[in-house]
C-alpha cells in the first residue's frame, strides 16, 4: 500500500491552516468580548451630595460629603471630601460613619480639625452629644497659633 507523498503533504497543511484559523477565531473572538464587558462591581452611591445638620444646644454643625451609602436603617457612612462645619470649627475628613438616630458620627480614617487658633490633626474623631463634644483619636497633633 503505497500512498502519495504529495497528497498527504497537502491535505496536512490543509488541516493545520484550518486549525490555525480555528484558534485565531476563537482568540479574537475572546479579545472582543473581554473588551465589551462591563464593569458590574463598580461601586454606587446611595445618596450623591449628600448634606444635613446636627443641631445642638450651642451650635449647629452642617455636615456635607460626596458620596453616602446607607449601612444600616439608622447608620449612613459618607465618604470623599466629608466635612462638619459650625461658626466655631470646622473638620475635613474622607470616611464617617453617622448615626441618624443617636446623632453620633464617628470616623477611623484621618482628620482635620479647624478652629480660630488651633489645628488638631488625628487619626479619627467621635462626636456625640448632638455636636457638643469631639473626641479625637490615636495619634494626635495640636497646634496653637
Amino acid at each position: 500500500m503505497s500512498f502519495n507523498k504529495k497528497l498527504f503533504l497537502i491535505f496536512s497543511l490543509t488541516f493545520i491552516i484550518i486549525i490555525f484559523f480555528i484558534f485565531l477565531f476563537i482568540f479574537f473572538q475572546y479579545t472582543d468580548y473581554s473588551q465589551e464587558q462591563i464593569d458590574i462591581n463598580e461601586k454606587t452611591s446611595d445618596i450623591s451630595k449628600p448634606k444635613f445638620s446636627i443641631n445642638g444646644k450651642k451650635q449647629k454643625i452642617s455636615v456635607t460629603a460626596n458620596e453616602g451609602n446607607f449601612l444600616t436603617e439608622d447608620e449612613i457612612i459618607l465618604e470623599k471630601n466629608v466635612i462638619f462645619k459650625s461658626n466655631k470649627f470646622k473638620i475635613y475628613t474622607d470616611n464617617v460613619i453617622f448615626n441618624k438616630k443617636t446623632l453620633v458620627a464617628s470616623s477611623q480614617n484621618k482628620s482635620k480639625f479647624i478652629s480660630n487658633n488651633t489645628s488638631i490633626d488625628s487619626a479619627g474623631f467621635d462626636i456625640i452629644e448632638n455636636g457638643n463634644i469631639i473626641y479625637f483619636k490615636g495619634k494626635t497633633k495640636l497646634i496653637l497659633k
